[in-house]
């Protein structure tokens, strides 16, 4: 199914979402919430850029050939990027409405509210450059403003820090520079002189969307669903919308979209991550000696090692393909799969043993109804299986597993013990068809 997906670090393109569906109300369309990294006006450029490519390449690989970049910061760092790295998607993005402002401002003095990557984006200058050359600017950055409205905090005290400049100047037109801020425009209004029109850029972006879909030929006569999407495992928001978790954590390096599922590659520690599963790379007696195995006995405490030897009493050594489950004792996951991957030997079939552990695992962890898995690199330590060789079997078996639908995992995780490691899932998640 064709998507249009427009997307923002939090709930600040919603109003950018609205206006689209009023003009296209039987479209299908997909909102997401960058939650696990916004607000993006909070980082750097570089953050910025690398962060929406990102969310750009999974859109992608959910179906979007149309995606509204409903944020100014991730506009101003990244739409020229994303446009010349993803050729084949249409990108419609924000940006700061200095133009109809400088049109219709009587005194010749406008103000922008922003956040400081918006300012320091070259989309900004270019389009003080090109528009408003004979109008004074008043650039007001706003640290800490959008943070407030996608938490729903008070915002009075920061708008008091933040307006007395612009209540006290000469300009008689606000550029709401940031799609958080019309969410508190009452808040901004009553502090400033009744005499102001603000512009917001949502309206127009609403009618561009429809502009490209048009030209694209894409039928926009759908069912009218609106999927809303967060970033975020949090379950509690003070929002109260539906929203459903696609896991793309703050510091993944690839995310690709499978139907219902999400494959993430990232580095970190697995035993930290706060999943339903996580995967031991065991051996086949669950002594869990060394390597991932000992940290994730180290970090459950003895419920690990207590269990896994019952489990071995009971069934035996780990055979390929099988899984053992234990609890996760002190660690945040639920539990704890084991599998034993294959010690790499020129004359045994290792990527087929390799892909038995990885299905095994995956498996046994949507038998007992899991939505979040974390899998390290099964193999490619002390078991001598090249790195490069087996990141490729696990990604491709995880997509394939993932591909085949049915199954309560809607994430999975291939965790690298070092940037090196991860590098190497991304390179084979890319090679997939799905991204080209």
């Amino acid at each position: 199914m064709t998507r249009i997906a427009v997307f923002d670090s939090g709930i600040g393109g919603i109003g950018v979402l609205e206006h689209l569906r009023e003009r296209a109300p039987w479209a299908d369309l997909v909102y997401l919430a960058d939650h696990a990294f916004g607000p993006y006006g909070e980082r750097t450029l570089e953050e910025v850029r690398d962060r929406t490519t990102l969310i750009a390449r999974f859109l992608r690989s959910a179906g979007a050939e149309v995606v509204v970049i409903a944020c100014n910061s991730a506009s101003a760092a990244a739409l020229h990027h994303l446009r010349r790295e993803l050729p084949d998607i249409e990108f419609v993005g924000m940006e700061p409405a200095v133009k109809p402002a400088a049109e219709q401002t009587s005194t010749g003095t406008i103000a922008v509210l922003a956040t400081d990557a918006t300012f320091q984006g070259e989309l900004f200058q270019s389009l003080v450059g090109r528009f408003a050359g004979d109008v004074k600017i008043i650039e007001r950055s706003c640290p800490g403003l959008a943070l407030a409205v996608e938490r729903g905090e008070p915002v009075g005290d920061l708008l008091d820090a933040y307006l007395p400049e612009i209540a006290a100047s000469e300009a008689d037109v606000v550029v709401l520079g940031c799609t958080h801020y019309p969410h508190i425009l009452s808040d901004i209004a009553v502090r400033l002189p009744p005499h102001i029109t603000f512009i917001d850029p949502a309206q127009a972006v609403g009618r561009r969307v429809i502009e490209v879909a048009n030209r694209m030929t894409i039928d926009l006569e759908g069912t009218g669903s609106t999927e809303m999407w967060t970033t975020s495992l949090e379950t509690d928001r003070w929002d109260k919308r539906e929203w459903t978790t696609v896991d793309i954590p703050a510091n993944a390096a690839m995310a690709l979209s499978f139907g219902d599922s999400t494959l993430v590659a990232l580095t970190g520690d697995i035993t930290e991550m706060p999943v339903t599963v996580i995967v031991n790379a065991a051996n086949v007696e669950l002594d869990h000696g060394g390597g991932v195995a000992l940290a994730i006995a180290i970090a459950g405490g003895s419920t690990i090692g207590a269990e896994s030897r019952r489990w071995i009493d009971e069934h035996g050594p780990l055979a390929p393909g099988i899984a053992a489950l234990t609890s996760a004792g002190e660690m945040p996951s639920q539990y704890v799969v084991h599998v034993a991957g294959p010690i790499h030997t020129p004359d045994q079939d290792n990527e087929g043993l390799l892909a038995a552990a990885v299905v095994g695992a995956l498996d046994a962890a949507a038998e007992i109804d899991a939505t979040t898995v974390a899998m390290p690199a099964i193999s490619a330590g002390i078991y001598g299986y090249p790195p490069h060789e087996a990141s490729a079997v696990i990604a491709e078996t995880a997509a394939s597993f993932l591909s085949e639908g049915a199954t309560s995992l809607r994430s999975v995780r291939l965790v690298g013990f070092n940037e090196d490691m991860t590098d190497r899932f991304v390179d084979a998640m890319e090679s997939m068809d799905i991204v080209i």
